[in-house]
């Protein structure tokens, strides 16, 4: 029987400065979401090498660039 793969929360960086977020099965899905997802907008260059697996402490760090 196969396993399915569980939806986790991806964290990465723009080139230039910035971050977000993407919930997929896989890093390259979650890489896929994003680059489409940011198409068009020439000042938000998703950095592939940046995309981790999210964790308490990453995302909390990250949410502290906002207060």
């Amino acid at each position: 029987m196969k396993k399915e793969l569980q939806v986790k929360e991806y964290l990465y960086n723009f080139v230039g400065g910035g971050w977000n977020s993407e919930f997929a099965k896989t890093k390259r899905g979650a890489i896929a979401q994003a680059k489409k997802r940011w198409v068009g907008s020439p000042n938000l260059v998703v950095d592939e090498k940046s995309f981790r697996i999210s964790t308490p402490s990453d995302y909390n760090a990250c949410m502290s660039l906002f207060y």
